[in-house]
């Protein structure tokens, strides 16, 4: 597994996944990632979840993203994926295709968050109370407790 971040200009989301065949990788909108530790956090257990047969989703890249997401409901978890237009993205390779990326027009960059705590806290039904109570600092702690408790809940 191996995480990039960069931009990729989309003009038809159907066919775009549709000429990642034999890619299996996950686009996570970058306005909502908060650091790459927590992203890789929920990568793993997906990973695991996937390999011991606890999986919920029919593909690998799709798993990933719920986790990532913390939601069963797929519809649900793609809100924070790619969307038509240009998208900055973090993206999580379960396998080395980034040339087949590269192809389609991913521009690799340098990793550089600048997340969006408003959508973030929003996404992860994070309170004002919630986060007053452990400090901003532990946002990425609050986002790891939703991930366990979907991988519990499943």
């Amino acid at each position: 597994m191996r995480v990039v971040y960069g931009e990729i200009e989309i003009n038809d989301i159907n066919n775009f996944f549709d000429e990642l065949k034999g890619c299996n990788a996950v686009f996570i909108d970058a306005d909502y990632v908060l650091d790459l530790e927590t992203l890789k956090f929920a990568a793993r257990k997906a990973l695991k979840s996937w390999k011991t047969g606890r999986n919920v989703a029919k593909t690998l890249p799709i798993e990933v993203l719920l986790y990532i997401a913390a939601r069963r409901q797929i519809n649900e978890a793609l809100k924070i994926g790619v969307k038509k237009g240009l998208n900055k993205v973090v993206v999580v390779l379960i396998n080395d295709c980034l040339e087949i990326l590269k192809r389609l027009g991913f521009v690799e960059k340098k990793f550089n968050p600048t997340p969006n705590i408003k959508k973030i806290l929003d996404f992860y039904e994070i309170g004002k109370k919630e986060l007053e109570i452990v400090g901003m600092e532990k946002l990425p702690l609050l986002i790891r407790e939703r991930i366990v408790l979907f991988d519990l809940s499943k």
